[in-house]
């Protein structure tokens, strides 16, 4: 069976890539005698990982782009301790577009991010991209949850670091200025709209100008809606049912609260990520719905900034999960002749007098044992996360390629306020992916 492999970060449309079972595997080896020439590092990946000075050279591919700095920095300690070893950090723009053309191509990066839980991923475990970690003992540094999320069929191939959450960061300092609370069930949510409205104030902003970000908030939104709906995709996807019949309204649930939210923003479609942040840190407006990732670049933009990222609330009850998803895990290219080289890199980031480093800067809730979490705005999550409140994010079940399609259609529904057009397309995406599988 052909499976596709679409990638599935933020901001882009990704690229839709072909991995055809063992035949990735052939094409990797075929492309790993060639002489090509790849980024900066990735020969270590290809077999000629010794540098000029006969160190080994080894490349990071590191999706995690807004954490390169602090990244730096524990490369710097650990080729302290191991001088006979070079870690060359990639972190480019459209970083796992990025990773995802080097893995088709053979050009495969000796240690690189992983989401462990994401259907893309497993397909990549199953054509043999990465060394299997199972049996290594730092890997139960980390939590067991984590490991759980990051298990498939049986074996461990990369060792998670963070788990990301969604929700709605709020200014505080404006919160105060109004007199309102925090809110915790979509009716409060409401009831603050209505009052910073009141004042003159745009309660929302949202980066609806970029599909990419409108379909992870709606994926993880229909989640909320109902933590195992992606059984309900399945149902849609591999018979006549459909998201129309009554006992499946949950993405005409979605599609309400997405329009609801909107009627409290300005023109949403004209925002991409760096006006959103930049409203949100400097004060213009209370609210911006985002991942736990975006944490940095808010902080970034606006060192004072109080502020706090609270649950999503959900739309239909007020009783409701948050959704959770492993977002900063490693593993090793399988074709790298670096092997012990590679863990041990790994391992030494998983010491939790190391990866506090990373937790204080780059600021994702951490899964290693022993990490102390200081992130203010984010204790909150954390708390949450900690508790097992929690549900794992959509995309991690949903056919490779689904989401991508579908933020195009995510998009239209905010543009045409269409709901019905937005629930056909809904259903043919649902359709076609699942029998492509």
């Amino acid at each position: 069976m052909k499976k596709k492999v679409l990638g599935v970060g933020l901001g882009i449309t990704l690229l839709a890539l072909s991995l055809a079972g063992c035949g990735l595997a052939a094409q990797t080896a075929e492309q790993n005698s060639m002489e090509t020439k790849g980024a900066a590092g990735s020969n270590g990946g290809n077999g000629k990982g010794a540098s000029a000075d006969g160190k080994v050279e080894l490349e990071f591919f590191n999706c995690k782009v807004e954490g390169e700095a602090v990244f730096n920095k524990v490369i710097e300690r650990f080729e302290e301790e191991n001088p006979n070893v070079v870690i060359k950090q990639t972190a480019p723009a459209d970083a796992e577009t990025v990773l995802f053309t080097r893995v088709s191509t053979g050009d495969v990066p000796d240690i690189m991010s992983v989401y462990p839980a994401e259907t893309a991923y497993h397909t990549m475990m199953d054509d043999g991209v990465y060394t299997e970690l199972t049996n290594e003992e730092w890997l139960h540094r980390a939590s067991d949850s984590a490991l759980e999320f990051s298990t498939w069929n049986g074996k461990i191939y990369a060792m998670p670091f963070a788990m990301n959450s969604f929700g709605i960061y709020c200014n505080r300092t404006l919160y105060k200025e109004a007199g309102l609370e925090l809110p915790t069930t979509w009716s409060e949510l409401m009831e603050v709209c209505e009052a910073f409205q009141a004042k003159g104030i745009t309660p929302f902003t949202f980066v609806d100008k970029d599909p990419g970000y409108l379909a992870q908030e709606g994926e993880r939104i229909v989640g909320i809606i109902k933590n195992d709906v992606y059984i309900d995709t399945e149902n849609v996807g591999t018979t006549e049912a459909s998201f129309g019949d009554g006992d499946k309204p949950y993405f005409r649930e979605l599609a309400q609260a997405l329009l609801k939210t909107r009627e409290y923003a300005g023109d949403t479609l004209s925002y991409g990520i760096e006006q959103c942040v930049a409203d949100f840190a400097n004060g213009k407006t209370p609210m911006f719905v985002a991942i736990t990732a975006k944490y940095m670049v808010i902080q970034q933009n606006n060192p004072e900034l109080d502020f706090t990222l609270i649950p999503y609330p959900s739309p239909v009850s007020d009783d409701y999960k948050i959704p959770i998803n492993v977002d900063i895990a490693y593993g090793i290219s399988s074709k790298t002749p670096h092997q012990e080289e590679a863990k041990a890199f790994i391992e030494f980031l998983s010491r939790p007098e190391i990866y506090q480093m990373v937790a204080d800067e780059e600021g994702t809730p951490p899964v290693i044992d022993g990490v102390n979490y200081h992130i203010e705005p984010l204790k909150g999550i954390k708390e949450v996360i900690d508790s097992g409140n929690t549900f794992l994010t959509m995309v991690n079940f949903w056919p490779s390629g689904w989401r991508s399609e579908w933020s195009v259609y995510v998009q239209k529904l905010i543009s045409d306020k269409n709901t019905d057009n937005f629930m056909k397309e809904t259903d043919r995406i649902c359709k076609e992916k699942y029998g492509a599988q």
